[in-house]
């Protein structure tokens, strides 16, 4: 008799001990699932929120220059930068920008200027776009404030206004 109440008790004691367990591992996985969810909601709300900002107002540093001498009736002139690939500067997230540029020059003088200025062109741009965050660049307003921002940089670092517009022929970010 004593063995058959000491062997229930022991089986009381050993289910009883282990039901607090399993409940504990079943609180903490569902409480480590919904802050992942909640945290995945977060973090998708905030892309949204960064691209809703207001166009930045247009100084007289940010605006494109006007044309100062050249013939409307002329061909464009073109010049390539070399191709880029670089990392953005996410840092939740490993993004990289993949972008082809064309310049539009306004004189064979002007496309001389730049050409002799590639390398510190090529510099200036790699440099820019790696401070971008994907956030930034996504959105077509992003793309446009980028362009006026690359031309007025490189006009600024070439001297005077050769460049007349920029163009992304090829622009993948991931």
């Amino acid at each position: 008799m004593a063995d058959k109440k000491d062997g229930a008790a022991e089986e009381k004691k050993s289910s009883g001990g282990l039901l607090p367990i399993i409940n504990l591992v079943l609180l903490i996985l569902v409480l480590a699932v919904g802050g992942f969810i909640a945290w995945k909601m977060m973090a998708m709300e905030q892309i949204p929120a960064a691209t809703e900002q207001a166009a930045p107002a247009q100084t007289e540093e940010t605006m494109i220059p006007e044309p100062e001498d050249e013939n409307p009736d002329a061909p464009p002139i073109f010049v390539d930068i070399a191709d880029i690939t670089i990392n953005l500067a996410d840092t939740d997230v490993s993004r990289f920008l993949r972008a082809k540029i064309k310049l539009e020059v306004r004189s064979p003088e002007a496309q001389a200027k730049v050409e002799q200025n590639m390398i510190k062109i090529n510099d200036m741009v790699i440099t820019l776009l790696s401070s971008k965050t994907f956030a930034e660049i996504r959105t077509p307003q992003g793309k446009y404030d980028l362009k006026e921002d690359l031309i007025y940089r490189m006009n600024r670092l070439v001297g005077g206004k050769p460049i007349k517009n920029l163009y992304f022929t090829d622009f993948v970010s991931q």
